[in-house]
Parts: structure tokens; sequence; C-alpha cells
């Protein structure tokens, strides 16, 4: 496939120089380049100046000779490549998307080296061929017969690196990274540019998602599985279907969530969607778990995570409240509450807006009877320790880290309230595949 030459940048050629002059004549003379890198071995370096610099049809602004220790072993010439290439564009203040590489000359291995030294590094390469060549076609071409052909890097029409540094990164939470990769990849590739795009509006969408931005979550998503569709559809593997399927459940979930999420406001916006009655809280708590989880066992930040679940184990009674008995902790109406209980909810003053902390939250549970309320006073003693422990941590009144024995302590309580084990949190999806997926 012929592609144009990089424009209105300064150009990089890195040739690989053999036994045959004439083409890397021919390639330098067609595309001429500001900045040449020969490729030699021991006793081809001699050829660039007895040969190939009395030939140019014009003087390159400077020019480089990297020279492998053995042109046969394929593991010392990429060596030679890999050290030497970053230091000579460093000290012409370049980079690799400036850089073609031709393979044309060179032993098998110095061309095979060559191409493996710049894949996945943005670059394109460049080859020599020709409507005839000696020793029957099977040698070189002959003079005046060249053909200069301009080839994209497959590593990037393929985007093979890009889709396994993708994955990795996905599954590490690292969802702001992978945006920023797929974006980038999407820019480089024709075919799978679709592709590439929905993998940004998804890993955005997650990440919205795990900072509690649940509308934009919810949108980013619905876009990302309508342009992943496609392609899940029409892929025989089972990596991607999975990845598909799951994709779509977490859409189905946050719908829920988003929806819950209506219960925690007092005076939700008129712009808001309406809660529907389904809506119980359960879900926003618990993808709330789901979060503390992923703070602790995947980023290891356990005062995080430890925020977060004594936010769920207050959420779960300002629920239990406001679901079972209609009254709201943050602004409780006491005239809802049975006569012998007024008294001790009864504000100092008479406008006074009466907001119930954790503890009496639970408290006034139990003393509906509620066995939530019951399990709180059960686990009293415990919680509070944990809880003391939370509020001497750096982020809440003291200094001291939290550990993961107290995550886990307050976890074991929180999935007791809600009567759940880890398995049953919500989980985001994982990317199966290696390498080429498409």
């Amino acid at each position: 496939m012929r592609v144009d030459m990089i424009e209105n940048k300064k150009k990089v050629m890195i040739v690989s120089v053999g036994g045959s002059e004439q083409p890397i004549i021919y390639s330098l003379n067609q595309q001429q380049p500001e900045f040449v890198i020969f490729f030699t071995s021991r006793d081809s370096r001699k050829i660039v100046r007895q040969q190939i610099e009395p030939a140019l049809d014009y003087r390159p602004d400077d020019h480089e000779i990297i020279t492998t220790l053995d042109e046969q072993n394929l593991v010392v010439s990429v060596e030679a490549l890999l050290q030497r290439i970053p230091e000579i564009l460093r000290q012409w203040n370049l980079d690799f998307d400036c850089v073609v590489g031709d393979y044309t000359g060179g032993t098998k291995t110095m061309s095979s080296a060559l191409v493996m030294a710049l894949a996945g590094k943005g670059c394109r390469y460049s080859y020599v061929g020709g409507t005839a060549r000696d020793k029957e076609g099977l040698g070189i071409v002959i003079n005046g017969r060249e053909q200069q052909l301009h080839l994209q890097n497959p590593w990037d029409v393929l985007a093979i690196d890009a889709q396994r540094e993708i994955r990795l990164l996905f599954n590490r939470c690292r969802f702001r990274a992978v945006q920023d990769l797929a974006e980038r990849t999407a820019g480089r590739v024709e075919k799978k540019r679709p592709f590439f795009l929905a993998l940004k509006d998804i890993s955005e969408g997650f990440y919205r998602w795990d900072n509690f931005q649940y509308t934009q979550a919810l949108n980013l998503l619905k876009r990302g599985v309508r342009i992943l569709r496609p392609f899940a559809e029409g892929h025989s593997g089972r990596d991607l279907n999975l990845f598909f399927s799951q994709v779509t459940g977490c859409v189905d979930t946050l719908e829920l969530i988003k929806n819950d999420t209506l219960l925690f406001k007092s005076n939700p916006s008129k712009k808001e969607p309406k809660m529907t009655s389904a809506a119980d809280g359960r879900a926003a708590v618990i993808d709330l778990l789901a979060n503390a989880v992923r703070r602790a066992e995947i980023d290891y930040k356990f005062e995080d995570a430890v925020a977060r679940l004594y936010s769920a184990i207050e959420k779960t009674a300002k629920v239990r409240l406001k679901v079972g008995y209609q009254l709201d902790n943050s602004d409780l109406d006491v005239e809802k509450l049975h006569q012998s209980l007024r008294d001790n909810y009864m504000p100092a003053e008479p406008d006074e807006k009466i907001q119930l902390p954790l503890h009496r939250s639970f408290f006034l549970l139990a003393e509906l009877g509620d066995p939530l309320g019951h399990s709180y006073l059960g686990a009293q003693e415990e919680l509070r320790k944990a809880l003391n422990v939370r509020n001497m941590s750096l982020l809440a009144h003291g200094f001291n880290p939290v550990t993961e024995k107290t995550y886990r302590n307050l976890l074991d309580i929180a999935l007791t309230f809600m009567q759940l084990k880890v398995e049953d949190l919500p989980r985001f999806p994982l990317m199966e595949w290696d390498g080429d997926l498409l």
C-alpha cells in the first residue's frame, strides 16, 4: 500500500545497508530526508562513505551510523538499534513520528531487526521493489527498474500493542489512560477507528461511574455499546462477545443505581427524572460498597475505601428510614413518629432542622422495631472500634494510616448489614483478549 510521506516535518530515514548500494541511493534520492541513520554491519559500513554518500543528489543536514556487531544475530541487531536510535533522535531534537525505516538493504536479519525495532513506535516503512530483478527474478532489483514503496506500520494498522495496553490498563481501572490511548489509536487506524472510539466512550463511562457521575456514565456507556455492537456481532471469538455482554449488563445495573440515588436527595431538581416505584436505594448502596472494594483491592487506598464503607453504612440507615418509614434523617419530621418517640428527637429550638448522624439513625430504626436497627446494636461495639480508627486517620481528624485490617473489619460489617457477600457486589467488566482482537 502506498501512502504519502510525512508532510511539513523534518524527515529521518533509517536505512539498513548491505552489499548492494543502488536501492539505498535510489530511496534516499527519492525521499531526500533531512536526517539519515545508516544501519550497517562491520563489512557494509565502508559502503556508506565510499559508494552511497558520493552518489546522492543532495546532502542531508546530518547523518549517523549504527553498526551491529553481528549481522546474523537478531537479538544483537535489535539491541543495537534500540539503544542508539533514541539517543540520536534526542540529539537532533526529533521524535519517532518523523522516522521512516527503509529495510531494503542489509542481511535478512538486519532488515528484520530494523522492522522490529520500529514496531509500535508510530513510524512508517519504505522499501525499494521493482518490476525486474536479476538472477531470473530472484536477485536484486535491476538498476533503472526500481519502484519506491511507502508502507504503513502494521503495528499501527492492526493496533496490536495498543490493544494489549488497553486491556492491561482497563483491567486495573485506569480508565482515563485507556480513554486517552483509545482516542490516540483511533486517530492512527482507519478500519478499526469505530472500535477504538467505542472503547474510548466505554472507558470514560466507567471512569464517570467510578466517580459517581452516574448520568454522564450512563450516556457514555450506552453510546459505546451502540458503536461496539456491530463488532461484537461480527466477531466469532468469545473474548469480545463476553466483554460486550458484560458492558451491556453494567448498563442495566447503572440504570438502577442512577434511579436509586434520587432517594438520597431531600429536594431533587425538577430537571431530574422521577424516581421509579422500584427504587429502594439498595442498588446505590451496593455500588458504594463495590467502589470501596475497588479502592482497596485495586488501588490499595484503604483510607478511601473506609470512607466509602462508612458512607455506605450511613446510607443503609438513611434508605431504610426513607423507604420503610418515609422518614428523612437529614431533615426529620418528628410529627411522623409515634408519640412515645417524639420527645427523644425534638429539636432544641422550634425551627431547628433535625439531622440524625449515623448512630442516632440506627437507634431510631431499633426503636421502630426494624431488624436493621437491631443488627446495628449487635455490632455496635465492633463498629465503634473500626470507626474510631477511621476518625483518627489522616483523612479525618488524626494522623494514623488506615490499615487493611480496619478496611476488612468495616467491610464485613457493611456486608452483614446488607446481607451480602463480596461475590454479590457488581463488578466492572474485564478485557480478556491479548494481541490482535479484530
